[in-house]
């Protein structure tokens, strides 16, 4: 078994896991900086430690990671020390100073099956993980040189140097970001400053480098002496259980201040203030690479606007009405800033979501956005944000919502918000492992995000990943100890899974509803705790009280009927075609519906929902086909349904 450092871009994600997969099967031990780094470490020392530590460093060479810094210092310290091994994933040239290695070809592997050359591949490592020296090279005599091999010679220097111009100038239009996360000198607390800056740092370390490979962060213990050209700036006044903190992100000497926010806390501990401040901080300099890091930089009025809707993006103070207002004023101060007209799609396709379909002004808004998503993805075609606004104009369609997210995530894996939505799209198709990989890959994105961490938490559960969910809930609790994200992923778990009685303290927090409402739910609870079928059937009836027209409630009454095994009754409620349009298909694929899977009828259902086609014209069947016990194959039955 050898150690394997995989380097790749993030854009090659997909790709990459499957070739780990492959040499896991084979017995390595492979290391990927997605799947080895923990939310709190420093990205570089981790990569550091891992490099010196692995036996081999394999690179996956593409057209997008010949572009990435990181992977270039990755290969070159495997070339450095005799341990590189390149692979080609679409045929690209290698960057220079990798040419004399030949590369392993891997264009034409699907990630399944052997990889074509697999015995090369074998060998490759064999014979590197077998001496960390490179292997002498054999003394050639030198040969005459005829003129147009001279004439070749002495123009390749001349081509270098025409090349390397190109690359700098290429590079020269995307500017350095370096940013210093520092206690402020103004706070009243100067421990209490440090403490919230050295966790911001770590978390902004954590993903900020991998999203914008020329950002550099420099945490408060390094900013002793050394330069930067932003500084993040962090003040804490405790008043006894209270706290006011703020955050301050200004040019290097302090002198301009470019965006700052501020809160008052009653109880710091309870409103989890740390991690609140840590989140934006995170916010804010990815807010800030995107107006100061690319070939068009803000300058204020734009550069101040940008960074508040940026930041303010998933936050309840803005409204949609502030957001469009603040996007379109930046749109007419830099018509070629491409990240506004992103947020700017989003915004409008926000409000046409809102609108009630039958109405004029929906169709005006849904003009409005479409236009404004084509605009912007002509400015940036690599950016998920557009498809992430197209899903919310076609949010009620399962299958087309989730073409739209998967081609956003091709084209952009490290957008956090588009690997969220595809986690629940997957679900809905009964994907279930690619839906916790994608939710997975949310988390990796945003480590600063107790939403992102909650949805990850609620898809384990889903998954019937039970005790992962309990480690995951306990873990997210040490960071966000009183976050009503984290309560709701914990209410998903212990309501219908988990402690039943859990659940009862957790209602109250998380539902602003009377008594009277939440009765049906603590009918449930009580039915969980003691199942008698007079107590189960009492929890379904208070829950068909609330109207069986209303498909909310259709809903939950068909979370609860699988919840307690009533199988014949969740056939029923499917079979209704008044409710059928309204079918969350998700909840058909959770761990306790192993029971109404198992039964042949489950495919003609499915039929019915639009599923058997998706399956059969993808080519991705779902998970439960092969991993539960059912009395039927899958692609058989479907067979019998040709809509």
């Amino acid at each position: 078994m050898a150690k394997l450092f995989l380097s790749y871009s993030r854009k090659d994600a997909h790709r990459a896991q499957r070739f780990t997969e492959w040499l896991e099967g084979k017995g390595h031990d492979v290391w990927r900086d997605e799947d080895d780094i923990g939310g709190g470490a420093s990205f570089s020392s981790e990569i550091e430690k891992a490099l010196n530590e692995c036996s081999a460093v394999l690179a996956l060479w593409s057209a997008d990671s010949v572009q990435s810094g990181w992977v270039r210092d990755e290969a070159g310290f495997g070339r450095d020390h005799g341990k590189l091994i390149p692979f080609s994933l679409d045929g690209t040239e290698p960057p220079l100073g990798f040419r004399q290695f030949q590369s392993i070809d891997l264009s034409r592997w699907k990630g399944k099956g052997e990889p074509p050359g697999a015995d090369r591949i074998r060998s490759a490592i064999d014979r590197v993980c077998g001496s960390a020296a490179p292997a002498a090279m054999p003394i050639a005599r030198p040969a005459r040189l005829s003129r147009k091999t001279l004439m070749s010679a002495l123009l390749a220097p001349i081509a270098v140097g025409i090349l390397a111009l190109v690359l700098w100038q290429t590079r020269s239009s995307s500017q350095e970001i370096a940013i210093a996360v520092l206690p402020s000198p103004q706070s009243p607390d100067r421990a209490m400053a440090t403490d919230y800056a050295n966790v911001a740092a770590a978390d902004m370390a954590a993903f900020l480098p991998r999203r914008f490979d020329r950002a550099t962060l420099i945490a408060p213990a390094d900013a002793a002496g050394q330069t930067s050209g932003y500084r993040m700036e962090i003040s804490v006044d405790p008043r006894g259980a209270a706290a006011n903190a703020s955050l301050t992100l200004s040019d290097q000497d302090s002198h301009t201040t470019l965006w700052s926010k501020s809160w008052s806390a009653s109880d710091a501990a309870a409103a989890d203030l740390k991690a609140e401040v840590s989140a934006f901080a995170s916010k804010a300099a990815l807010c800030l690479t995107d107006a100061r890091g690319g070939s068009t930089r803000l300058t204020q009025p734009a550069l101040g606007l940008y960074l508040n809707g940026c930041t303010g993006i998933g936050e309840t103070k803005l409204s949609e009405a502030d957001f469009l207002t603040i996007f379109e004023r930046v749109t007419k101060l830099a018509p070629d800033f491409a990240p506004a007209w992103d947020y700017l799609a989003l915004t409008r396709s926000w409000i046409a979501e809102s609108l009630d379909e039958s109405t004029p002004s929906y169709a005006a808004a849904l003009k409005s956005a479409r236009e404004t998503i084509a605009i912007a993805r002509k400015l940036n075609p690599t950016s998920a944000i557009s498809y992430d606004a197209e899903f919310h104009l076609i949010s009620n369609d399962t299958f087309g919502g989730l073409k739209v997210l998967e081609e956003g995530a091709r084209i952009d894996p490290d957008d956090g918000r588009i690997q969220m939505h595809l986690s629940d799209a997957l679900l809905a198709v009964g994907r279930l492992s690619d839906a916790v990989r994608a939710a997975q890959r949310a988390v990796q994105l945003e480590p600063g995000s107790p939403y992102s961490r909650s949805q990850y938490i609620q898809v384990l559960v889903y998954t019937g990943q039970f005790s992962n969910a309990r480690a995951d809930i306990a873990d997210a609790r040490r960071k966000w100890p009183n976050d009503p994200a984290i309560d709701y992923a914990e209410l998903a778990y212990q309501f219908r899974y988990g402690d039943a009685r859990a659940a009862l303290p957790l209602l109250p927090r998380l539902n602003g509803s009377s008594d009277a409402a939440m009765a049906p739910y603590r009918k449930i609870i009580a039915a969980r705790i003691d199942p008698t079928p007079a107590k189960i059937d009492d929890a379904i009836a208070a829950l068909k009280t609330g109207g069986e027209s209303d498909p909310k409630v259709q809903s939950r009454l068909l979370q609860a009927l699988g919840n307690f095994g009533r199988v014949d009754q969740v056939y029923q409620l499917l079979n209704d075609p008044r409710f059928e349009p309204s079918v969350d298909r998700a909840i058909l694929f959770r761990p306790d519906f192993a029971a109404v899977r198992a039964e042949p009828r489950f495919m003609q259902v499915a039929a019915r929902l639009g599923l058997v086609r998706y399956w059969r014209e993808s080519g991705y069947w779902p998970d439960f086909c092969k991993s539960e016990q059912i009395r039927y194959d899958c692609r058989t039955e479907a067979a019998r349904y040709r809509n």
